[in-house]
C-alpha cells in the first residue's frame, strides 16, 4: 500500500473551533496530522439593537445577502433569543456567498436563489449589480468587515443596509496553543479568511514568535485572503482553487508532496536537531557532524545520506573544505545545541519525476554575540544560479536567525559582486560600512 499524499506532515489550522472539523479530517485523510490552532472565536456583536431590527423588518427586505455560514448562525441564534424565529419572508431572496454558507442557510429552512460562482464578494456583486437598481437589500456580516458589496450595490441603484451580526475575536488561548503548536516541525498553515490572517499575526506577537513562521508555508482560502497576508509580509505558497475548504485541502496537498528522507536530519545524525527549514521551493537541512564527515569522505555516500542528486561543482564557491572543517569542528566543540548554527544545505524539491537536487549551501557563523548579531554567508552551485534560489535560501536564514532570537544578521560582501548585493538588498540587507577598501557590511534588522 502506497503512503498516503500527506503522511509525515503536520498542517496548522487556524479556524474556529466549531469550524475546523471538515478542515481537519480532510487533511487527516490524507495521511497529514492537522493541529489545531483557532485564533478565531465567534462573539456577540458590539449592540444587538441594528440586527434586531432588521430581523424585526425582513419582509421589508427584497435581498438578504449572508457573508459566511457565521452569519447565519448569528442571525438564527439571535432570532430565536427574540421569539421570533428565523423565517424567511415570501418575497425575500437570498444570496450566499459560498457553498458552505448556502449549506448553512438551506439548514437555517432558508431557500438560496443566488450562490455566485466564484466564492468572493466580487462575484456577488457581477451578479447581483444588474437586478440591484431599486431594490432593498440587507447585507449581514461581521464587524471589520470589506465596504465592497454595499458601496457597489449602491452605486448600482440599490438602497443597502448592514448589520453586523458578530465580532471575530482572538481566543484568550491562542498564544499558548501556538508556541506548543511550534514545539514540532509545521509544514504549512492554512487560512481561511482575513480574519484568520490577522488573528495568526497578532497570536504570533503575543506568543513571542517571529512572522511570518519560518520554514512555514503559508495556504490560503482566496485571493482577498492571499493579500491580507501579503499585507502581512507573508507571500502565500498556494491559494485554493475553487475557494472552498475542498480547494484549500487540494491546495495543502499540491504544494507538500510526501514526507521524504531528506525532509528531516536522521536521528543517527544529532540526538537533537533542528527542524529542516522548509520554503516554497527549498528545503534546508541543518549540517550535523555525521553529514558533515560524510561530505569530507565521499560524495556518494553524502548524497545518499541527504537523498539529492550531486551537482558536479559540489562545493560552491566559498563553501570549500577549509568551510566544512570549520564548521565540523565548530559542532565538535558545541555539541547538539551547536547545530543550527552553523551550516545548512539547500536542497531544491523534486518534482514531476525530477529527484531532488542539491543546490547549494548557507549558514551562519556561529551563534548571536552578546549585541544579538549574527553573520550569514551562502554559496549557489553556478548550474543554479539566476533562479531566485539564492535569495529564498538568504530570506530562510534571515527568518530562521530571527525566529531564534537574533536582533541583526550581518553579510560581507565585496563591491566587485552586484549579483550578491543585489540579493542581499531584496532580502532586507542595508549597507552599514565598509571594512575596508573593497569589502561591504550588509545588515539586516530584526523589526520590533
Amino acid at each position: 500500500m502506497s503512503p498516503l499524499p500527506l503522511s509525515g506532515r503536520r498542517v496548522l489550522v487556524t479556524r474556529a473551533v466549531h469550524q475546523a472539523g471538515k478542515l481537519s479530517e480532510g487533511l487527516r485523510a490524507l495521511g497529514a496530522e492537522p493541529v489545531e490552532v483557532p485564533v478565531l472565536e465567534i462573539r456577540p456583536p458590539a449592540s444587538f439593537a441594528p440586527v434586531d431590527s432588521a430581523l424585526g423588518q425582513l419582509d421589508g427586505y427584497d435581498w438578504l445577502i449572508l457573508t459566511s455560514a457565521n452569519t447565519v448562525w448569528a442571525l438564527a441564534e439571535r432570532a430565536a433569543a427574540l421569539g421570533i424565529g428565523f423565517v424567511q419572508p415570501a418575497l425575500l431572496k437570498v444570496a450566499a456567498v459560498g457553498e458552505a454558507t448556502a449549506a448553512a442557510a438551506r439548514k437555517a429552512g432558508l431557500q438560496v436563489a443566488l450562490v455566485p460562482a466564484s466564492y468572493v464578494a466580487e462575484s456577488l456583486i457581477e451578479e447581483l449589480a444588474d437586478r440591484a437598481k431599486g431594490k432593498r437589500i440587507l447585507l449581514a456580516r461581521a464587524e471589520v468587515a470589506r465596504d465592497v458589496i454595499p458601496d457597489a450595490l449602491r452605486a448600482a441603484g440599490a438602497a443597502v443596509d448592514v448589520v453586523d451580526v458578530y465580532r471575530n475575536a482572538l481566543p484568550e488561548a491562542a498564544a499558548a496553543l501556538l508556541r506548543e503548536a511550534l514545539a514540532a516541525r509545521i509544514d504549512a498553515v492554512t487560512f481561511t479568511s482575513s480574519s484568520s490572517a490577522t488573528h495568526l499575526f497578532e497570536a504570533t506577537r503575543a506568543a513571542g514568535v517571529a512572522w511570518p513562521l519560518a520554514g512555514v508555508l503559508a495556504v490560503s482560502i482566496g485571493p482577498i485572503t492571499s493579500q491580507t497576508l501579503r499585507d502581512l509580509g507573508w507571500e502565500p505558497a498556494a491559494e485554493a482553487d475553487p475557494h472552498d475548504v475542498a480547494g484549500l485541502i487540494a491546495a495543502v496537498a499540491r504544494i507538500l508532496p510526501r514526507q521524504s528522507p531528506m525532509a528531516e536530519v536522521s536521528a543517527r545524525d544529532a540526538d537533537v536537531a533542528p527542524q529542516a527549514i522548509l520554503t516554497e521551493r527549498l528545503v534546508l537541512i541543518p549540517s550535523t557532524e555525521a553529514l558533515l564527515q560524510s561530505e569530507l569522505t565521499g560524495g556518494a555516500a553524502f548524497a545518499a545520506r541527504l537523498g539529492v542528486c550531486l551537482p558536479e561543482d559540489w562545493p560552491p564557491g566559498e563553501y570549500d573544505r577549509d568551510a566544512i572543517l570549520f564548521f565540523l569542528e565548530k559542532l565538535k566543540e558545541g555539541g547538539p545545541a551547536a547545530v543550527g548554527w552553523y551550516g545548512w544545505y539547500a536542497v531544491l524539491k523534486g518534482s514531476s519525476g525530477e529527484p531532488a537536487a542539491l543546490v547549494g549551501s548557507g549558514g551562519y557563523l556561529g551563534p548571536p554575540d552578546e549585541a544579538g548579531s549574527v553573520e550569514i554567508g551562502y554559496s549557489i552551485c553556478e548550474r543554479w544560479r539566476g533562479r531566485g534560489l539564492a535569495k529564498a535560501l538568504v530570506r530562510a536564514l534571515v527568518s530562521n536567525a530571527f525566529k531564534l532570537g537574533a536582533k541583526k544578521v550581518v553579510a560581507h560582501t565585496s563591491e566587485e559582486n552586484p549579483a550578491s548585493i543585489a540579493v542581499l538588498r531584496s532580502c532586507g540587507f542595508r549597507q552599514a560600512h565598509s571594512t575596508d577598501s573593497c569589502v561591504l557590511q550588509l545588515e539586516a534588522a530584526r523589526s520590533t
